[in-house]
C-alpha cells in the first residue's frame, strides 16, 4: 500500500478487521506491528492511524 505523503487511514487498509460480539472491536492484524494486541477501537476507527502502525509514513 502506497502513503503518498499523508497518514495512514485505518478505514482504507486492508489490515483492518473487525469483530461484531456485544461491539463492534476494530483491530489490526498486520503482523509488523509493535503493539501486541492490535486494537484500533471498540465501535468506531481513529480519524488517523495509531503511532505503532507500521505503514504510518514517519516525517
Amino acid at each position: 500500500m502506497e502513503l503518498n505523503n499523508k497518514e495512514q487511514n485505518c478505514a482504507e487498509c486492508e489490515y483492518t478487521r473487525m469483530y461484531d460480539s456485544a461491539n463492534r472491536i476494530y483491530y489490526c492484524d498486520h503482523v509488523d506491528r509493535s503493539d501486541d494486541m492490535g486494537k484500533l477501537g471498540v465501535d468506531n476507527l481513529p480519524k488517523t492511524s495509531p503511532e505503532w502502525c507500521p505503514l504510518r509514513e514517519n516525517s
